[in-house]
C-alpha cells in the first residue's frame, strides 16, 4: 500500500518512493476444516467453480476455485490437518474480517444461496448482503455498480 499525502489543492501528492505500478492479489487461502462441505458452498451456492485439486504431501491436500468466465484463481481452500488444528485453529475473525464480493446480479445470488439452504442477512434495501461459509469465514456481496 502507498500512502499519500494531498498537496495544497487537495491533489495527491507523489509517493516519496517508488510505487509498483503492476501488482494484484492472485486470491486468498482459506484454510477449512472439511474441504467436500467448503466446495458444496462455493460452488452450489456462489457458481464457483474447481480448477485444479493440488495433492497434499502428506494430508488431504487443496483445490484452486475460479470465477467461471475468466478461470483465474480466485480462492485457494486447503483442508486443515489434524496436526495444524491443534496448533492453529480455523479462527475467522482474528485477522480476517471479511471477503467483498462484487456481483453482476446479488439478488441472483441471494436466492442460488437461499436454494442451497445457505442464510443470507442484508444490508438495508440496498443490493449488499452478508453470508458465512461453513468455517465461518464472512463474505460480503455486493452488485457491481451500473455506473461501471
Amino acid at each position: 500500500m502507498v500512502l499519500m499525502s494531498a498537496n495544497a489543492n487537495g491533489q495527491p501528492a507523489a509517493p516519496s518512493y517508488p510505487a509498483v505500478a503492476d501488482i494484484e492479489i492472485a486470491g486468498q487461502v482459506l484454510m477449512v476444516t472439511d474441504l467436500e462441505r467448503s466446495l458444496r458452498f462455493y460452488q452450489r451456492g456462489l457458481g464457483l467453480v474447481v480448477g485444479t485439486k493440488l495433492p497434499g504431501n502428506p494430508g488431504p491436500g487443496a483445490t484452486i476455485i475460479t470465477r467461471a468466465a475468466s478461470r483465474t484463481p480466485f480462492l485457494l481452500l486447503r483442508q486443515q490437518t489434524e496436526d495444524e488444528g491443534r496448533l492453529s485453529p480455523v479462527q475467522p475473525g482474528n485477522s480476517l474480517n471479511r471477503l467483498m464480493l462484487v456481483v453482476a446480479d446479488s439478488d441472483a445470488v441471494a436466492a442460488r444461496l437461499d436454494g442451497e439452504g445457505y442464510t443470507h442477512t442484508p444490508i438495508n434495501d440496498r443490493k449488499i448482503f452478508f453470508v458465512s461459509d461453513p468455517d465461518g469465514y464472512r463474505l460480503e456481496i455486493m452488485q457491481r455498480s451500473s455506473k461501471h
